[in-house]
This record gives C-alpha cells, structure tokens and sequence, in this order.
C-alpha cells in the first residue's frame, strides 16, 4: 500500500478540523476524522457531467451529481478563505472530486470528507423529513431535532460507506 504524504492544504484542513471551537461542528468533526477520506482536488468537467448548482446548496447539488453521474456523496469540510466549513461534494472512482457548488474553474485547495452511497443518503432523506431542504447528513439540527443522533454517536453505517479517496495518514503533525 502506498503512503500518501499530506499536502500542507491538507495538513492544514486536517489540523483545523481537530481544532474546531464551533460547538455546532464538533460532532460531525469527529465522524470526519474517524471515517473520513482526503480527496484530490479538480476542476469542474467541460464535458460529460450534470450541469453545476447553486453554491449556497451544496449538500443538494452533490446528491443530485452523485446521483446522476455515479461515485459517492462526499460530506465534510474544506477550508474556504482560511475558514474551516462544512460542505458536501461528489467524488468519481479515482477520487478526483466534482463540485457542482464550488466557484467555476476553482476548486477548494483540500477536501476532507465521508464517501457515502447515494441510496443512504436518499434514505436518511426520507426517514429524516429534509428532503426538501437538505441540509446534510452531518448537520446538528437535523442530528438533534430528527436522527436522534445517530450518525454523530455512531458513525455512517459501514454498509453506506464507500472506499473511495485517500485515507488519513496516522501521523499528521509534520
């Protein structure tokens, strides 16, 4: 298995997630350093892809792409300006990531987060009631108010989990 040496963006995102004061951000930090995977940063397509979305919907617009274009529903966090926030993105095969919500022909410099089947998402859609407003998976209102929970004290059930992206090296400090 290769190693795969951290860049200093994501040395960065990584340490900012550990580090969160946010009360509201604190659980879903530890389901991402826990299951979470670092994925390649990429441009969005020219070609050959759903057509992007609105960058205030991110958590929609990734379930739409994973959807429609195959791989996983990514969940978890980017650093934005130097500020750690929570996002959702869509991840191919190989890792590289579509971001229908990110400015066009940018991509974050890191991208942090828990690949997750499409279907699953769809499901805690329907047993959470935020179907139309989706606001992620990871969220502590919807944790709170309707999921009782769940995925924060527990983690994404292994079955929804998808390998994909790069996993976190055990040594991050350097």
């Amino acid at each position: 298995m290769l190693l795969h040496t951290p860049t200093r963006a994501e040395r960065n995102l990584i340490a900012a997630v550990r580090t969160t004061s946010d009360p509201d951000e604190r659980a879903a930090a530890r389901v991402v350093l826990a299951q979470g995977r670092l994925f390649t940063p990429s441009p969005w397509p020219a070609a050959g892809v759903p057509r992007r979305g609105a960058p205030t919907r991110c958590f929609a617009n990734a379930l739409r792409v994973a959807q429609r274009a195959g791989g996983a529903y990514v969940e978890g966090f980017v650093l934005a300006s130097g500020s750690l926030r929570r996002h959702a993105w869509c991840a191919r095969a190989d890792g590289a990531v579509l971001d229908p919500a990110w400015p066009r022909g940018e991509a974050a410099p890191a991208y942090l987060g828990v690949p997750m089947a499409p279907w699953f998402v769809d499901a805690f859609q329907q047993r959470t009631l935020t179907k139309t407003r989706f606001v992620g998976v990871l969220d502590a209102r919807v944790q709170a108010e309707r999921d009782a929970g769940r995925i924060h004290c527990g983690g994404v059930p292994a079955a929804a989990l998808l390998d994909l992206g790069t996993p976190l090296p055990l040594a991050t400090g350097s």
